[in-house]
Parts: structure tokens; C-alpha cells; sequence
């Protein structure tokens, strides 16, 4: 049985509940001294973490070292932050054996333990030292005087013993007792602490969305009282149409009165003004009651609902297939590699000999300005992680060359495109920059500094599932729509409850209204990578403000062609 508490050896990290991670993890000796171990999700982590099990986790997000015999935790620029017995630490923090270290404020938790086990503490039973009184008898009967004597004297230190034992066994006892109520006792208040944190985070957020729904009440109050004060108007311009109306009836019938009277031309030239001015100022006040009548047509459900369809079509309009190419080639002749068969018999070289090396992927982005700027994900126009390439890699000899191609949902035409520019790590976003050409679909507004609505909120996702894998027109691509809602915001991410598969990766996500609200960045995954497809996340496209507006990009080197 290990005690978790006990010192002796080098600290280790017991995970608390992590998928994937049951067993203590220990520190990495230096050569120079000390030891260090590293957490984050990219895969030069001492403790690498699946990213689609732990999306608020970072690429490098803490480290824990040993120097001089003290054991500290420090956080490596983090998006969420790293917490110790949870309170969030700014600078390098010393802990100790027992203390908590999690990942972000949601994130994997890990305990700080050691190494000695209860085995080297020897716990004596009294039933194993008490003296047996018949043999005792025997050995008085046996003996002689001094022989009782001595034999008294051992019973009397046996006894001693066994007293001494009980006493050292009781303090021993009451002892652990209180070690293990002290524990408790800091056990529960970092509890009591979590859960208040825990309640701290749901307060904020309800005010968030207390305050996100007393802005959308606000809004519809306007947007009702605006439709009340066009109606109020339409009723008083047909009103004066109403009255303008029988005002020209009468004036017409007063020239026909005059007529017959044989008024004189004076009076009747004074009428027929009168009768001028009155029709002029009925035609205005016509054309008054045309515009508001449409002003009031705007607000009728069925035109609103057909308005926020009109921009959820341009977007996707905007939404392109992104074709990613891999070859591998030599440094020095720039030949490119060959296998001369399949499978694992195939022998590689760089003669042409069989068919090219080349591996491909697909995903998704969108088009946000008339200058070709593309936004996607940057593990979409990355090299696929492989331990194939990492090990070409590290061949100084040869290197990895990747082509990129854009193509428009509802074309076939194929755009050379390259990456500019990949945002910090940790946020899974590029920029991809091709050459405008007349006529590219984009969005008319892209506004990266929008919020994401309210949790239940309707949302609209876009992209390629599964690349050409899905059924398309010929070499025409059709993007697919998928509708569903916002679940939740955590870790800096959106959770959307729709239909998210392989090849959706950089595509858009949309509000109710057509508005980007974030990108589609993965799928759910169980503890055994397999995927849950109606559960995913996004991430929101304020993040893209770190990198908007991009830098001066003014060519594409290459032409498009018509076909794969």
C-alpha cells in the first residue's frame, strides 16, 4: 500500500481522475542536476494530453521542477491558466507533497506525492509478544531459586515489553489519527474551495447571460416599439389620403357647381388651384403611406426569417474545400520520393521508380474579404502528425513540401493558395491567402470581434465532411449545412450540438442572423479516441482578432486549374 503523503525519493504526479492516466507520474532527471517534468498537449510534453479529451489545455501549459530540494510549479504562458490547491498562480510557486496542481480552472488535476511505502513502518500485534502462564509454571517447577528469578525477572520485562508496545502502539495509532484528520480537514477546505470557485465561475457566467438577456430584451422592446410607431404612422397617412380625397371630390363638385352658376373665370381659376394644391399634396402624402406601409412589411416574420436565411447562404457561398498535398523530396536535387509498389514491401526511392509519395487531406474555411483572405484551422494546412514524419523530419537530408488548393462550394475550379500567416500557440487558427479573382464569393461583413449568443441559441455550421469522401457533382463541390445550437461556452471554447465530422475542420459557424461567430476546430472523442459525432468544438472567432487585419499579401505564386 503506497502513502501518498510520505517523502523520501523524488515527488511524483498522481492524476486525479484524468482519463487515460491512472498510474503516479515521475520526475525527469537532469544531467545538470535537479529534475523537470512538462505538461500540454503538444507531443514534446513530458505528460502529453490528447487535445480532443482536453481542449482547455495548451500546447506547453506547466511546468513542475526540482531544484536545490525545492519542488515548484510554474505556468508556461497558458490560455487558461494554472492553479495551485486552487488558487491561480502568477509566478513560479513552491508546493509540497499533498498539494493540487490543475490545468485551467476545468482542466486535469494532479496530486503531488511520494515515494516511501508503509511497508518500512513494523506494526507489532500484542497477541505476538504475551507470555504463556502454563510454561511459566513449568519452568518455576523445574528450576531452582534463581532460576524463578530469572525467569520472573524475563516475564516481568516481557510484560514491560508488551505494555510499552501497546502505549507506543496507541500513540502510534492516535498519531495516523490525527495525520489522517489534518488531512481531511485540508482535504475538505480545498474542497469547500473548489466548490465556491466552481460557484464563483457559474455566477459570473449568469450574469453574463443575465446581462446578454436583458440586451436582447431591450432590443426586441425597440424593435417592437418601432413597429407600433410605423403602424401608428401607415393609419394617419391613409388618414389624410382618407380626407385629401374627399377634399378634391368636393372641389371638383364646387367647379361643377360654378359652372352651372356661370360664375365668373376668376372664381373658377381660384378653385381649380385650391383644387391643384390639394392633389399635390395628396400624391405626397400617397407616396408617405407607400414607404411606410413597406417599412411595416419588413417587420413580418416570414420576410425576417427569409432575411436571416439570405445570410446564412452568404456564408456559405464563402465556405471553400481546402486540398492538402504532402511530398516528401531530397534537399540537395529536389527529387521527390517514389515507392515502387504497396504495402510494406515497397521500396522508397527518388528515380521516379513506381508511384509518387503523397499524402492527402482535406478540411474546410472561408473567404472574409474581396483580397482572398481565408480563414481555417492551422492543423488544416499543417503536416499530418505522424510518427512517419516526424522521423523524416529529423533526416537533415530531406524535407516536406506542402501544396494547397481552395476550391468554392458549388464550383469545380481549383486555386493555388499558401499560408501567411498561424496565430499563437494554442489557438488553432491560419490565414490562407489566394488571388482574388472577379466575382469570388466572401463575406460581405466579417466582423472578428463578435460575441457568441446565449447557450440554446440556433447555430449554422459549414464545410466539407469527410472531404471526397461525401458524394459531389462530378468535380463540383457542394458544401454541406448543418443546423443545431450553441450547448455551452467552456475553455475558451464554443461546444455546439450539431453534426461535426472529419472535414469540417476550419469551416465557419453562424448565428441565427448569418453572423460568424466562430470556426469548427474538432469532434468529442471517448476516453477510446472514438468520436462523438453530434457533439463539438468550436472556437470563437474573437480569437481571430489576434491576427486581423493580416499583413501585406499581394501574390499567389501559380494559376488555377479546372481539375484535381
Amino acid at each position: 500500500m503506497k502513502d501518498p503523503f510520505a517523502s523520501g525519493g523524488l515527488p511524483r504526479l498522481k492524476p486525479i481522475d484524468v482519463p487515460g492516466l491512472s498510474q503516479p507520474i515521475s520526475l525527469k532527471k537532469r544531467n545538470g542536476g535537479g529534475a523537470r517534468l512538462t505538461l500540454g498537449r503538444s507531443p514534446d510534453n513530458d505528460v502529453a494530453l490528447e487535445g480532443d479529451s482536453f481542449p482547455s489545455v495548451s500546447g506547453h501549459h506547466a511546468r513542475i521542477e526540482l531544484e536545490d530540494g525545492v519542488l515548484q510549479v510554474g505556468d508556461l504562458d497558458s490560455r487558461n491558466g494554472t492553479l495551485v490547491n486552487g488558487k491561480p498562480i502568477d509566478a513560479p510557486s513552491a508546493v509540497e507533497i499533498g498539494d493540487q496542481v490543475r490545468l485551467g480552472s476545468v482542466g486535469p488535476k494532479f496530486l503531488v506525492v511520494g515515494l516511501r511505502t508503509l511497508e518500512e513502518t513494523v506494526f507489532v500485534r500484542q497477541q505476538d509478544v504475551s507470555a504463556d502462564a502454563g510454561e511459566v509454571e513449568v519452568i518455576v517447577a523445574r528450576g531452582n531459586r534463581a532460576t524463578v528469578i530469572r525467569v520472573s525477572a524475563l516475564v516481568a520485562i516481557l510484560i514491560g515489553a508488551v505494555g510499552w508496545f501497546v502505549w507506543d502502539s496507541t500513540q502510534t495509532r492516535e498519531r495516523l489519527e490525527s495525520e489522517i484528520a489534518s488531512r481531511d480537514e485540508e482535504y475538505g477546505a480545498q474542497l469547500r474551495q473548489a466548490y465556491e470557485q466552481i460557484a464563483a465561475l457559474d455566477t459570473r457566467e449568469r450574469e453574463r447571460a443575465s446581462q446578454e438577456l436583458s440586451e436582447e430584451t431591450e432590443r426586441a422592446a425597440r424593435v417592437a416599439a418601432l413597429e407600433t410607431t410605423l403602424n401608428a404612422r401607415a393609419e394617419e397617412l391613409q388618414q389624410a389620403v382618407d380626407t385629401r380625397v374627399a377634399k378634391e371630390a368636393q372641389l371638383l363638385a364646387r367647379i361643377d357647381e360654378l359652372e352651372q352658376d356661370g360664375a365668373s373665370r376668376e372664381v373658377l381659376e381660384r378653385v381649380e388651384r385650391d383644387l391643384r394644391v390639394a392633389r399635390d399634396d395628396l400624391d405626397q402624402t400617397r407616396t408617405k403611406l407607400d414607404d411606410a406601409q413597406r417599412q411595416v412589411e419588413l417587420f413580418d416574420p416570414v420576410n425576417l426569417a427569409q432575411a436571416r436565411l439570405s445570410g446564412v447562404a452568404e456564408v456559405r457561398s464563402s465556405v471553400v474545400l481546402i486540398e492538402n498535398k504532402l511530398r516528401i523530396r531530397k534537399r540537395d536535387t529536389g527529387a521527390t520520393l517514389f515507392l515502387d509498389g504497396y504495402g510494406p514491401t515497397a521500396v522508397p526511392n527518388f528515380d521516379g521508380i513506381g508511384e509518387e509519395f503523397v499524402l492527402e487531406s482535406t478540411g474546410s474555411g472561408f473567404c472574409v474579404d474581396g483580397d482572398g483572405w481565408i480563414v481555417t484551422n492551422a492543423h488544416v494546412v499543417g503536416p499530418p502528425d505522424s510518427d512517419l514524419l516526424r522521423a523524416i523530419g529529423s533526416a537533415p537530408i530531406l524535407e516536406q513540401v506542402i501544396e494547397l488548393e481552395v476550391v468554392f462550394s458549388g464550383e469545380s475550379t481549383r486555386y493555388p493558395a499558401k499560408v501567411v500567416q498561424v496565430a499563437d500557440e494554442g489557438v488553432d487558427l491560419a490565414l490562407v491567402k489566394i488571388e482574388p479573382f472577379e466575382g469570388m464569393p466572401r463575406l460581405r461583413s466579417f466582423e472578428p470581434t463578435i460575441r457568441p449568443p446565449l447557450p440554446g441559441s440556433d447555430i449554422y455550421l459549414f464545410g466539407f465532411p469527410l472531404g471526397h469522401l461525401a458524394v459531389q457533382e462530378g468535380e463540383t463541390v457542394i458544401a454541406s449545412t448543418f443546423r443545431g445550437i450553441l450547448s455551452r461556452n467552456v475553455g475558451g471554447q464554443m461546444q455546439v450540438d450539431a453534426g461535426v465530422h472529419p472535414g469540417n475542420s476550419g469551416g465557419p459557424i453562424t448565428d441565427a442572423r448569418g453572423r460568424v461567430i466562430g470556426v469548427v476546430v474538432s469532434v468529442q472523442a471517448l476516453p477510446d479516441r472514438t468520436a462523438v459525432y453530434t457533439i463539438g468544438y468550436g472556437i470563437p472567432i474573437a480569437e481571430a482578432a489576434r491576427s486581423w487585419p493580416p499583413p501585406v499579401e499581394t501574390t499567389v505564386p501559380a494559376e488555377p486549374s479546372e481539375t484535381i
